[in-house]
Order: C-alpha cells, then sequence, then structure tokens
C-alpha cells in the first residue's frame, strides 16, 4: 500500500485540496477542537460518527448499523474523497471506515491527525519510574471486532504484534486473559516519539511486563507514521507459517494504530485485539505538529 505524509507545525502548512466529506469524533481536547474545525472547514460536509463495543453498532451521521455493515453507513452519506479526523475518532471507526470505503471502491483516503504539545496527568518524572497520565477514564477490556476477530486458544498457532503507548496494563491485561503467548509476541514502541524523550515515558510504564514475560521480538517504528507500522505488519506477515494467523493490538500512539487500520482493513484474514478505552476529556494540552496522510485503498 502507498501512504503519503505529511507534516507541518501548523494547519496553513500543508498542501491539501477539499474534501468531499470529513467523517470525526468528539473533541476532547484543544487538538481535537483544533482538527474537526479544520477538518469540517475543508470539507463539502462532515459526519459525526461513534462505535459502541456493547452493541458493536456503528453511527455515522444519523445511521446506525452492525459494525459487519459498515458500508450501509456510508452509502449515500459520501461524496468524493473522504477525510477521516483521526484525532478524535477511535480504532474502530477508522478500522470499520477504511474497510466500508475500500468495500465502496474508495481510490484514496485521506486521514487527518494533530498533536498534542503535552499530555496532562503526569505524575512521575524520575527516569525508568512509572509515569501515570490521565489518558483514559476506563479501559472497559478486550471485546471482539465484527469482521476483525479470530478465536484465541492455547492451540491456536498464531503470532501477535502489540504496538505499545504509555498504558502497561493493557499489554498486561492481553497476556493474562487472552490466550497470548509472549515468546509469539512482538511489541512495536513508537521510536522517534513525537517529542524528543517521550519514548521513555512508554518505556518506563511497559518495563515491568515485559521484564517478567518472555517477549518473542522488540521492535520500533515511528510514533508519527502509519507506513513505517504498515510495513512492520506486512513484514511479520509475509514470514508466517502455512496456517499461522497474525493478531494485532493497536494500543500505541493514533498514527501506529492508522497504520494497523489500514493493514487490518485491506488483510480481512487478520484479526484485532483492542480494549476499547474511553478517553479522558482534556488528556491533552495546547496544539502541537499537524499530519495528513492519503493511503491507496
Amino acid at each position: 500500500m502507498k501512504i503519503r505524509m505529511q507534516e507541518a507545525s501548523t494547519a496553513a502548512g500543508l498542501d491539501i485540496s477539499r474534501w468531499g466529506t470529513c467523517i470525526h469524533g468528539v473533541a476532547l481536547d484543544d487538538r481535537g477542537n483544533a482538527a474537526v474545525t479544520f477538518a469540517s472547514a475543508n470539507s463539502a460536509r462532515s459526519l459525526a460518527a461513534s462505535y459502541s463495543s456493547e452493541s458493536f453498532q456503528l453511527t455515522v451521521g444519523s445511521v446506525s448499523v452492525d459494525a459487519e455493515q459498515a458500508a450501509d453507513a456510508l452509502n449515500g452519506q459520501i461524496n468524493g474523497v473522504t477525510l477521516l479526523e483521526t484525532t478524535t475518532l477511535g480504532f474502530v471507526e477508522i478500522y470499520l471506515c477504511v474497510k466500508a470505503l475500500r468495500c465502496m471502491g474508495a481510490v484514496d483516503v485521506a486521514l487527518l491527525y494533530v498533536e498534542p504539545r503535552d499530555y496532562s496527568g503526569l505524575r512521575r518524572s524520575h527516569l525508568l519510574h512509572r509515569r501515570e497520565f490521565d489518558l483514559s477514564d476506563e479501559v472497559p477490556g478486550f471485546r471482539p471486532i465484527p469482521g476483525a476477530t479470530l478465536v484465541t486458544t492455547s492451540h491456536t498457532s498464531q503470532r501477535a504484534v502489540f504496538f505499545l503507548g504509555y498504558e502497561d496494563r493493557r499489554l498486561e491485561s492481553a497476556f493474562e486473559g487472552q490466550h497470548v503467548t509472549p515468546s509469539d509476541s512482538s511489541v512495536v514502541f513508537g521510536v522517534p516519539a513525537f517529542s524528543p524523550g517521550w519514548e521513555m515515558n512508554s518505556f518506563a510504564n511497559n518495563i515491568r511486563v515485559l521484564k517478567g514475560s518472555n517477549i518473542g521480538t522488540i521492535a520500533f517504528c515511528g510514533a508519527e507514521s502509519p507506513a513505517a507500522a504498515y510495513d512492520v505488519l506486512a513484514e511479520v506477515y509475509d514470514s508466517l507459517a502455512p496456517g499461522e494467523r497474525l493478531i494485532i493490538g493497536p494500543i500505541g500512539t493514533k498514527p501506529n494504530g492508522v497504520g494497523v487500520a489500514l493493514f487490518a482493513g485491506t488483510h480481512p484474514d487478520v484479526g484485532i485485539l483492542y480494549d476499547h478505552p474511553k478517553r479522558s476529556v482534556k488528556r491533552s494540552k495546547a496544539v502541537s505538529g499537524w499530519h495528513l496522510y492519503t493511503a491507496e485503498l
């Protein structure tokens, strides 16, 4: 897959053309408000989207459908090139929209992401000590995503790849309750990070889980690069043995999650492990870099 990437310090620095439809989520902080305002101003139509992990329903605008019929939610509501505003959309909404757009014959999809200047709630800063962030109000736990579920058992031949962020309990929960074997798993850190030193937040918070597990492989890809995340997955996917299945845990940065959504949305034989965190209001402060990705579906 070809993924073109732009980066600018402000929205004015992005090279854009007007989009037909913008699909966005709920803005919870400064960057979310800025992203939705910009995306809506440069699109002919804007639609809010949300996914319920309890009812397995996707809502786009005023249309609600079962997640497996995501294309029905978009049909008749979109026109021209679609922009997914990923700063405010959750991972599942991004994945389902990518999959639906591809099913509908879309050639390209644009995806916007805005970095925070800083994250809220840091309560410890000593090197390699655990750093507490208020990023999620709650994490309901790993629930299946229709169309992206592989049954995991202790007898399943599988490889798992987890993209890591700041919340160590999410990786720990996957190892404890999802029949995922650490020795058959790879973990991927976002390096280089959005800002120098931020990678230490992820290292410090996940080191306890990694020290207690016999992790198969530790890898790195740019925190702001969906293309790098896609390439990591493509390499693992191409190395699978006959009958072996790939499971992906997108619990790291949003751009890496975009890479996962693009890969899984075009590879229906992979599975996704996702724990559906409820993002905290005011989880970040101010606005930093702007990223615009365009992927050929």
